[in-house]
């Protein structure tokens, strides 16, 4: 019989193992609940709603059946008392003597019937040998057993050193499973073979580790292949169950480091012989972008594709709770010391962590191991741990500047001028008049194929497309990508100022203008901007007039949703230009300045100006130290008479409130009393058939309040009436779905709560 300590699971780990465990021994379907709602409950059975059964799971296997006492007695009675389960099944990871157990029903009476409903580390050690199916697929549990280790090292491996295997014992203790482990399963199954792509630092490596591990257990030796793939084919592969391990097999660096020669033929007939082969898989590791390079480098790899074959790992696949668990375990397993940890804990820092944008798994490693820390204070460990989520450069710096061909760095030095969506044939337009650019300053040369070669090379790793109707949308595949680009840019002047020259586009005039850096707010690119700002007013006074590519979703009337190009308002666009004029305060500025002022003079006149805009522009000029500039008496009172014409709605008499407290000047008497009946007849009006929406109602008691305000009105009882309303559609809503449900699989599902991470978490503290 096994006799495992349990040590290398995490809380979170031993309650899924001690769910499997009861599953398979009562024949029934238990549900797990959500960290933080459970009020006493891990797990649940309840057939109908005056029979529950509830399992408690507590993993002590560092501490003493003293302290477990203790702590069922201030914690847990209370909560068992309040349920009034029909039954109650205590599991703890301690071994309990039988006197232990005596004294454990004794407080639990009468919910715990008999010895039989307390699991302790015997007990589970007992059932993993009845249901051997369960030991088998949690190897973090017999890759912690020492004649285990010894049997895998000894006879189940070749070409991987006792450290190697003991970085991989390591490696399983942080590992949490999540959507590409049944996805490389299946494709393994299907297949024999599966190439697992992805990012750098998303966890390929540790993924093929435990597919090796997964099938070692299943009676496979495996096999690493550390230099060429001839070291597999000299091995029995047809007919010894053997599982294959090609981490990175088309290198790290696909500049330098090649296929030996033939090779590429080689590792297609290994491919094609594991395909059809009855015992034995084969997985491969790479960085996508490389990937796509060999396919461009070597034409039998294009032929072959293997895209049905490709299990790519991005962070979609890792849910709020796949993140937390990464955390939570890699802080469990480290040898941080209490007060490193206590800073994660302080405030629930860890959320911020789990949340922030550039999260990524070979972060957490690097920041959750003390010898990389030490050095730092315990008090400064968190914001120099979100300072490496803030600034991920090493994660792209070698990649980028090492890795990648020049018209692959290019494309993506142009994609961090653009917004975060752009279509295929925008970016391209870009692409092109940067990249001409770029090799005629460097003197390198170009081909038509470049900008297709770059979408090969970095599609799936650096970048990710995806279909909107019958076009191709193109976005960053992680944001710290664009983070480490617009750092790289900040200290590379003469890109910067290339893409400055080169725009095609108004967006990347503004992104370049505007773009502060999140931490501490900083203008990253403005120093170089203005000193190169003739430069930049020169070409800012042709964008302007440039489209967009900024993409928005656009819903059809039956429902379908795609992408479309927001058309931004010369009025919007003009907005910068004060900004910039107000900024630099050269002649060339303000003389660009107050040609946009004409323009839109001229676009009131025509009737072409948007008015949300339009305040928004004045608003900017407000601002400006020569607020007068341009502003003649003909076009304050043109832009009076837009503001009060077609007076029709509550937004439209909310503009005009803004123009008046931008220029009261301009604004008579007369024309307030008229717009004070308007506001009051607008009001009033009665729109209720066409909303069913209580927050429409509210919205407009809202704006009503504020303008009553402005014009001095009494409108307290259209307010209370629409507020009403509100309240009678709501009471008319199907309520909202109880929160306190149970999960079919795993400790979770897609939507995790803060409060379910905080009880996760609050383990920690004891």
């Amino acid at each position: 019989m096994p006799n495992y300590d349990f040590k290398t699971l995490s809380p979170i780990d031993f309650e899924i193992l001690v769910r499997d465990i009861l599953q398979e021994e009562l024949g029934i379907r238990l549900e797990n609940f959500k960290s933080g709602r459970d009020g006493g409950i891990d797990l649940r059975y309840c057939p109908s709603s005056d029979k529950a059964l509830i399992v408690q799971c507590k993993h002590y296997a560092e501490s003493s059946f003293q302290t477990l006492l203790r702590e069922i007695k201030k914690h847990e009675l209370e909560k068992v008392k309040k349920l009034n389960p029909t039954r109650y099944i205590l599991a703890t990871s301690l071994g309990l003597t039988p006197d232990q157990k005596a004294e454990l029903i004794k407080i639990h009476t009468p919910y715990i019937h008999a010895p039989g409903d307390i699991l302790g580390k015997d007990e589970l050690n007992g059932l993993l040998v009845k249901f051997p199916k369960i030991e088998r697929y949690t190897f973090k549990l017999w890759l912690s057993s020492i004649p285990v280790f010894e049997e895998i090292l000894h006879s189940k491996v070749k070409n991987v050193s006792r450290d190697a295997l003991m970085r991989i014992k390591q490696h399983a203790e942080y590992y949490v499973q999540n959507e590409s482990f049944r996805e490389a399963i299946q494709l393994l199954e299907k297949h024999n073979f599966c190439i697992i792509s992805g990012i750098p630092g998303i966890g390929k490596t540790i993924l093929a580790e435990m597919l090796s591990l997964h099938f070692v257990n299943l009676g496979y030796e495996i096999v690493k292949i550390s230099g060429d793939i001839s070291e597999a084919t000299e091995l029995d592969y047809v007919n010894q169950k053997r599982i294959f391990y090609y981490d990175d097999f088309l290198g790290q660096s696909s500049l330098s480091e090649k296929l030996n020669k033939n090779e590429d033929q080689k590792l297609l007939d290994f491919i094609h012989t594991i395909n059809k082969s009855k015992v034995s898989k084969f997985i491969l590791t790479t960085r996508e972008y490389i990937l796509n390079q060999a396919r461009m480098i070597y034409e039998k790899l294009s032929r072959a594709k293997f895209d049905a074959e490709t299990c790519i790992i991005d962070l979609s696949k890792y849910n709020r709770l796949n993140r937390a668990q990464i955390l939570y375990n890699h802080i469990h397993f480290s040898d941080l010391p209490a007060e490193f940890k206590k800073a994660i804990l302080t405030g629930h820092n860890y959320l911020k962590i789990i949340d922030h944008h550039n999260y990524n798994p070979r972060i957490i490693d690097l920041m959750t191991q003390y010898s990389r820390v030490q050095y730092i204070q315990p008090n400064e460990y968190f914001k120099f741990f979100m300072s490496n989520l803030e600034n991920p450069l090493e994660i792209w710096r070698h990649a980028f500047e090492e890795q990648l061909t020049q018209s692959s760095r290019n494309l993506l030095i142009v994609m961090a001028s653009l917004p975060e969506l752009v279509f295929l044939e925008d970016l391209q337009e870009a692409f092109l008049a940067f990249h001409l650019r770029h090799a005629k300053e460097h003197h390198y040369k170009t081909s038509p194929d470049d900008f297709m070669h770059a979408l090969k090379e970095l599609e799936g790793n650096f970048i990710s497309t995806e279909k909107s109707k019958d076009k191709t949308v193109v976005r960053f595949h992680n944001p710290s990508i664009r983070d480490y680009l617009r750092e790289y840019l900040s200290s590379h002047e003469i890109e910067l100022r290339f893409l400055v020259q080169a725009a095609k586009f108004y967006d990347q005039h503004m992104i370049l203008w505007e773009f502060r850096e999140e931490q501490n707010d900083l203008l990253k690119f403005r120093k170089t901007i203005i000193k190169y700002n003739a430069e930049f007013v020169r070409a800012l006074f042709s964008s302007v007039n440039f489209r967009t590519c900024r993409l928005i979703d656009y819903q059809e009337s039956k429902g379908n949703t795609y992408k479309i190009v927001w058309d931004m308002t010369f009025e919007a666009r003009a907005t910068l230009v004060v900004s910039v004029a107000f900024e630099l305060k050269t002649d060339l500025s303000m003389n660009l300045l107050k040609q946009v002022i004409d323009i839109i003079n001229q676009r009131m006149i025509d009737n072409h100006a948007n008015c949300d805009d339009l305040i928004g522009f004045l608003k900017e000029l407000k601002k400006g130290e020569k607020v007068s500039y341009g502003l003649s008496s003909t076009f304050l009172t043109n832009a009076k008479n837009y503001f009060i014409t077609d007076i029709d709605s509550l937004d439209s008499i909310e503009r005009f409130g803004d123009f008046k407290d931008l220029f009261p000047e301009v604004i008579t008497n007369d024309v307030v009393e008229s717009m004070k009946d308007k506001f009051i007849e607008v009001a009033q009006q009665d729109m209720w058939y066409s909303h069913d929406d209580p927050d429409y109602y509210r919205d407009d008691a809202y704006k009503i309040e504020k303008l009553a305000k402005r014009f001095g009105v009494d409108m307290y009882e259209r307010i209370e009436e629409l507020e009403r309303h509100a309240r009678e559609l709501e009471e008319e809503q199907p309520p909202e779905p109880d929160d306190y449900e149970g999960y079919s699989s795993g400790r979770g599902g897609d939507v995790c709560s803060d409060s379910d991470i905080e009880s996760l978490f609050g383990t920690l503290k004891s």
